[in-house]
C-alpha cells in the first residue's frame, strides 16, 4: 500500500511539473480522477505523455465571437457570458455549427461552447484526434472582433430600402488582420469603413469613395476642418448581438451620435447624408449664396452690358437661383435710367418677369413657412417632416431672414424630439409585446403544466385500474386453481361427509369468484358437486355403482423428487426454455425445444417427458398456472395422450372432454404470460 501510495505522489508530481506553465497545478487531482481512474498501473513515463496532451489539448484563449455554419461564413455571432444566458444560447442555436471564421482572421476550425463557473463562457477549439489545438493565428478573440461583419447585418436591409443593391468586401492591410477595411459598393459608388486604427484612412485617394472611420481611427484638425465633417461607426452589444451606431464629428465640437440609422441616407453621389450633414449643408448654403454673375467681358469702369445682363435674369430665373434673380434684377434696376428706346422695352421686361418670378417664390415661400409655423404649433409631425426638405430647397438658393430661421429651427427642434418620442414609444411598445409575449408563454406553460398534471393523474388512475384488473384475474386465476385442486381431491380422495360438505362449500366459494373464468367443464363438475352433497342417497348410490375403472387410470410415474439423475440437467433445460418464452409471449412443441437447446436436451420418451413436466412444476403455488402448459398449447398430440398425466401427478383436475382441456390449457397459457410480463 506504501509503495502504490508513493508512485502516486510521483505521478502528481510529474503531472504539476509538466502543467506548470499551464496554470492547471491546482486541477490536478480532479484531472487525475476524471481522465484516469487505473492512473495507480501507470508508470511515470506514460503519466509524462498524458500530462502533457492534457496541456496541449485545453484551449485557454476564451474566444468570443465566431461564425455560423461554415468557416467561410460572415454571419458572425457572440457568446454569451452568463452560464444562463448560455444555456439560452444552446437551445436557439441548436443544431448549428461554430466556426473560427476566416473572415474573423482564424484558423477554419470549429468550435465548441464552453461553460464559464470561474471565467466567463465563451469559444474554445476542438482539438484534434491527437488532443493537439490547431494553430490558429487570431488576432483578437473579444466581442468586437467580428464588428467588421456586423456591418452587412446592420446595413444590408436599410441599402435596399433606398434602392441600392450593396455588394460587401473585407479587406485587409500589411499589418492589419482582414476586416479592417469594409467596401460597400452601391452601382458606382463606394462607402469605406475603416474599421482598425492600424490601418489610417487615405484622403487623398480618389477611388477610395466616401470613408467612414470605426472606433478609435483619429483625423488630423486639417483634414477634419478642410472636410467640415468625418462621419463615424461604433458597435454596442445587445444580447448576442452587435448594433451599429452612426454619429458625424465637427471640428471643435465633437461626434454627434443622438440619431438614429433610419434618419440617415446615402445620396445620389455615394456620400452618407447624417442629420448632421444636412444641417451643415443648409448652414453653408445660407453663408456661402451665389455671387452676383457678371458679364463674361466686364470692365470695372465701363458700363453694363444691357443684352448680356438680360440673358443673365432670363437664366438665373429659368435655373430657379433666387438670389441671383433678386441681384440681378437690383442691378438692372439701376441700368433702367440709362437705357432707352428697344434696349430699355427688353431690359424692362425681363425685370418686371423677374418681379413676378420673385412675387410667386415669395408667396410661396411665405405659404410653406406659414403651413411649417402651424403644422409644428399643432403637433404634425408628418406634415412637418414632408416640409422641411421643401423649404430647405428655398434657403439652399437664397438668404433665409431672421423669422424664417428661427421657424426653420423650431421645427427641426420639434421634430427630433418627435422622432424621440416615436423611437420611445416604439421601444416601450417592443417592451409590451415583449411583456404580452412572456405573459402568454406563461400561461401556455401553466396550461400545459397543468395538462401534464392531469394527463399524469388520468395514467395514475390507469395504471391503478390495470393494477386492480390484475389482482382481479389473479384473484380469479387463483380461484379457478381452487376450483381445479377441491374437484381433484374429492374425486381421487376418500373423505367423510364433514369434509365432503366443507370441500364442496369451499368449491362454491371458489367458483363464484372465478366467475365465467371457469370452462363449461368445470361449472358442469361444481354443480354435479353441490348436487351431489344435495342428495346423499343418489350420491351413495353413484359412487357404488361406479366402477374404480371407469376413473382415468394414470401411467406409472416417478415421484418426482427421485427424478433420475440423467433427466435433472433436463428438466433444468427446459424449464429456462419454458420461462424465456413465457416472457417472450410464445407457446413452444417438443421438437422445437430438441432444436433450441440441442444436446442439452437429449431424446426423450414420452414417460420421461411428463416426469421432466412434473418436476419443473412440482413447486408452482397452487393458484398459479403451469409452465407446462405452454408446452401443451404448442403440442397438441402431446397435450391429448400426456399431458394429463402431468396433471394427474401434481394433483390437479383435468377435463375428460379433449375440446375442454384445450380451454383449459389455452387459458392457463395466457395467465402464464400475464404473470411473467415483468419477471
Amino acid at each position: 500500500m506504501r509503495a502504490v501510495q508513493g508512485e502516486h505522489s510521483t505521478v502528481l508530481r510529474c503531472i504539476e511539473e509538466t502543467l506548470r506553465d499551464a496554470r492547471y497545478a491546482g486541477r490536478l487531482k480532479a484531472i487525475y480522477l476524471l481522465f484516469c481512474p487505473g492512473a495507480l498501473f501507470c508508470g511515470r513515463e506514460g503519466w509524462v505523455v498524458l500530462a502533457r496532451g492534457l496541456a496541449m489539448g485545453i484551449d485557454n484563449r476564451q474566444i468570443q465571437t465566431a461564425v455560423l455554419a461554415d468557416p467561410e461564413s460572415d454571419d458572425p455571432v457572440v457568446c454569451p457570458t452568463e452560464p444562463d444566458d448560455l444555456d439560452e444560447f444552446r437551445e436557439e442555436f441548436h443544431g448549428t455549427t461554430f466556426w473560427c471564421g476566416v473572415l474573423l482572421g482564424g484558423c477554419g476550425g470549429q468550435l465548441l461552447t464552453r461553460r464559464g463557473n470561474v471565467r466567463v463562457s465563451h469559444f474554445a477549439h476542438f482539438p484534434d484526434p491527437d488532443g493537439l489545438l490547431p494553430q490558429c493565428g487570431r488576432r483578437s478573440p473579444g466581442v468586437a472582433s467580428a464588428d467588421h461583419l456586423y456591418v452587412r447585418a446592420a446595413t444590408q436591409t436599410w441599402l435596399r430600402g433606398q434602392g441600392h443593391t450593396p455588394r460587401y468586401r473585407y479587406l485587409g492591410r500589411d499589418n492589419a488582420p482582414v476586416g479592417s477595411l469594409v467596401e460597400i459598393e452601391l452601382g458606382g459608388h463606394t462607402l469605406l469603413l475603416h474599421m482598425d486604427s492600424t490601418a489610417p484612412p487615405d484622403w487623398n485617394a480618389a477611388e477610395t469613395g466616401d470613408i467612414i472611420l470605426g472606433p478609435g481611427v483619429r483625423v488630423d484638425d486639417h483634414t477634419l476642418a478642410r472636410r467640415g465633417y468625418v462621419n463615424r461607426v461604433r458597435f454596442v452589444s445587445e444580447g448576442n448581438q452587435r448594433v451599429m451606431v452612426l454619429g458625424t464629428e465637427i471640428p471643435h465640437m465633437g461626434t454627434d451620435w443622438d440619431f438614429e440609422l433610419a434618419d440617415c441616407t446615402v445620396d445620389g453621389q455615394g456620400r452618407l447624408i447624417t442629420p448632421v450633414v444636412t444641417r451643415l449643408r443648409a448652414a453653408r448654403a445660407a453663408e456661402g449664396q451665389s455671387p452676383l454673375p457678371r458679364p463674361r467681358r466686364e470692365q470695372e469702369e465701363g458700363p453694363v452690358q444691357i443684352g448680356a445682363l438680360t440673358r443673365l435674369i432670363n437664366t438665373a430665373v429659368r435655373t430657379k437661383e433666387t438670389g441671383a434673380v433678386r441681384q440681378l434684377r437690383d442691378t438692372a434696376a439701376l441700368q433702367v435710367p440709362r437705357c432707352e428706346g428697344q434696349a430699355l422695352e427688353h431690359l424692362q421686361h425681363a425685370i418686371d418677369h423677374a418681379n413676378d418670378w420673385i412675387n410667386q417664390q415669395d408667396r410661396a415661400r411665405r405659404r410653406l413657412f406659414a403651413d411649417l409655423d402651424a403644422a409644428v404649433r399643432h403637433g404634425h409631425v408628418l406634415v412637418v417632416s414632408t416640409l422641411i426638405p421643401q423649404i430647405r430647397k428655398f434657403i439652399q438658393r437664397d438668404e433665409a431672414t431672421a423669422q424664417e430661421t428661427d421657424i426653420l429651427d423650431t421645427a427641426d427642434t420639434f421634430l427630433r424630439k418627435a422622432r424621440r418620442r416615436a423611437a420611445q414609444q416604439r421601444r416601450e411598445a417592443d417592451e409590451r409585446r415583449a411583456t404580452a409575449t412572456r405573459e402568454r408563454e406563461a400561461r401556455h406553460a401553466a396550461r400545459a403544466e397543468e395538462q401534464n398534471r392531469r394527463h399524469a393523474a388520468e395514467a395514475q388512475e390507469r395504471e391503478a385500474q390495470l393494477v386492480t384488473q390484475a389482482h382481479e384475474r389473479k384473484a380469479r386465476n387463483r380461484a379457478r386453481g381452487q376450483v381445479q385442486s377441491i374437484t381433484g381431491r374429492l374425486r381421487r380422495e376418500e373423505l367423510s361427509a364433514a369434509q365432503q360438505e366443507q370441500l364442496v362449500e369451499e368449491l362454491v366459494l371458489a367458483a363464484k369468484e372465478a366467475g365465467d373464468l371457469l370452462t363449461t367443464a368445470e361449472q358442469r363438475k361444481v354443480e354435479e358437486w353441490t348436487e351431489r352433497l344435495s342428495s346423499p342417497a343418489r350420491g351413495q348410490e353413484e359412487s357404488e355403482t361406479t366402477s374404480p375403472a371407469a376413473q382415468p387410470q394414470q401411467d406409472t410415474i416417478t415421484d418426482p423428487a427421485q427424478l433420475p439423475t440423467h433427466l435433472v440437467p433436463a428438466a433444468a433445460a427446459v424449464r429456462g426454455a419454458l420461462k424465456k418464452a413465457a416472457r417472450e409471449r410464445t407457446t413452444t412443441s417438443w421438437n422445437r425445444l430438441e432444436h433450441q437447446l440441442g444436446s442439452a436436451l437429449p431424446s426423450l420418451s414420452n414417460n420421461e417427458r411428463v416426469q421432466v413436466l412434473v418436476r419443473i412444476d412440482h413447486s408452482t403455488a397452487g393458484d398459479e398456472p403451469l409452465l407446462s402448459s405452454l408446452l401443451a398449447a404448442g403440442d397438441p398430440l402431446f397435450t391429448h395422450q400426456y399431458y394429463r398425466h402431468v396433471l394427474y401427478a401434481l394433483g390437479l383436475d383435468a377435463p375428460d372432454d379433449d375440446e375442454d382441456l384445450r380451454d383449459v390449457v389455452k387459458a392457463d397459457a395466457e395467465q402464464v404470460f400475464t404473470d411473467w410480463r415483468l419477471r
